[in-house]
């Protein structure tokens, strides 16, 4: 089981760090490119911030379903329906 929960945060968060990786390329060659005002970038950061906590939030909500991780609200429910 751990070499399983390993291997599961080894692929997110290897996808995460491509995400942001390509993220702040597109980032870098909108500013250049189109040369957007400051505040513009800074709605584009804050932009690429919550597309990268969305991701966070659905890798954990994944790795939960899979059974990767265990919530105690999980363990809970299981133990007041058996």
């Amino acid at each position: 089981m751990n070499s399983q929960i390993k291997s599961k945060l080894i692929t997110e968060f290897s996808w995460l760090l491509g995400i942001i990786i390509a993220s702040a390329a597109l980032e870098y060659a909108i500013i250049e490119i189109f040369d957007l005002h400051p505040i513009l970038g800074v709605k584009i950061q804050g932009l690429i911030g919550l597309v990268v906590i969305a991701y966070i939030i659905r890798m954990i909500a994944r790795m939960g379903k899979q059974g990767v991780i265990v919530f105690d609200d999980d363990e809970e429910e299981s133990g007041e329906r058996e």
